[in-house]
C-alpha cells in the first residue's frame, strides 16, 4: 500500500500540488486552508468537549461561527485576527487522551500513515461531522465539503512538500522514516505542543519534527 500510495502521490498529487503552488497567490491559499479548517472545526469542538477540555470547544465553536459568518464562510480566518487561534482535535487524540494505545502502524489508501487508534478516529470523526450528513441532503453542501477536503489535502501536500523531499533524498528507508515521522507528529498533537512526559514510553519518537508550518515555504506561516 506504500507504494501504491507513492504511485498515486507522483502521479496526481504531487503535481497538482505544484501546481497549486505556482499558480495560486498567496492569499488564496491562505483562504483554501482556511476554509478547510473551518470544515474541521465543529469535529474539533466535539472532540475538545469529550477530551473534557469545554475551554476549547467554545473556542473551536466561536472560530466556526465567526469564520462562517464574518470570515464569509471560512476562506478568511478572521478568528485568529480576534485572538481565538486554531487547534485540530480528532477522535485519535481523544482515544489517547483516555489511554488508548496507537495498536499497530497502518498505511491507509490514499490517506496514508496511520494506526488502528487513528484509523479507527478517522472513521468516527467522519460519522460524528455534521457535514457528513448535510452533504447527503445537498449537492451544495456535498460539494462544498468534499472539494474542501481535497483542496485542503492539496495545500497540506504543497506546505509539507520540502520536508518530503528532504526525507525522501536522506533517509536509507523512507517508509521506516515516514513512520517514525507520523508517530513524532501523532504525539505531539495529542500533547498539544507540551513537554514529552518522562514516563512517555514513546520518548525516542517524540524527538523533533512534525509536519506542520515550520518549514513551509516562504510566506506561507
Amino acid at each position: 500500500m506504500h507504494n501504491v500510495n507513492g504511485a498515486v502521490d507522483f502521479l496526481i498529487l504531487y503535481p497538482a500540488a505544484m501546481w497549486y503552488g505556482d499558480i495560486a497567490p498567496q492569499p488564496v491559499k491562505n483562504s483554501v486552508r482556511s476554509f478547510a479548517n473551518n470544515l474541521g472545526e465543529p469535529i474539533n469542538a466535539i472532540n475538545a468537549l469529550l477530551q473534557g477540555d469545554p475551554e476549547q470547544a467554545a473556542a473551536s465553536l466561536q472560530r466556526f461561527i465567526v469564520n462562517s459568518t464574518i470570515g464569509l464562510l471560512g476562506f478568511n480566518d478572521v478568528a485568529t485576527e480576534f485572538g481565538i487561534p486554531y487547534r485540530d482535535e480528532d477522535f485519535g487524540q481523544t482515544l489517547a487522551h483516555y489511554g488508548v494505545g496507537a495498536g499497530p502502524y497502518i498505511v491507509l489508501p490514499l490517506f496514508g500513515p496511520s494506526n488502528l487508534r487513528d484509523t479507527t478516529g478517522l472513521v468516527t470523526d467522519y460519522l460524528m461531522n455534521p457535514f457528513t450528513y448535510g452533504a447527503d441532503n445537498s449537492d451544495k453542501v456535498a460539494a462544498a465539503y468534499y472539494g474542501g477536503m481535497v483542496a485542503g489535502a492539496v495545500d497540506s501536500r504543497y506546505r509539507n512538500n520540502e520536508n518530503l523531499e528532504q526525507l525522501k533524498q536522506t533517509s536509507l528507508d523512507y517508509y521506516a522514516a515516514l513512520r517514525s515521522l507520523y508517530r513524532q507528529h501523532r504525539n505531539s498533537v495529542i500533547r498539544n505542543g507540551g513537554p514529552v512526559m518522562n514516563d512517555d514510553p514513546n520518548n525516542a519518537m517524540n524527538a523533533s519534527f512534525d509536519f506542520d508550518d515550520q518549514d513551509a515555504p516562504a510566506g506561507d506561516k
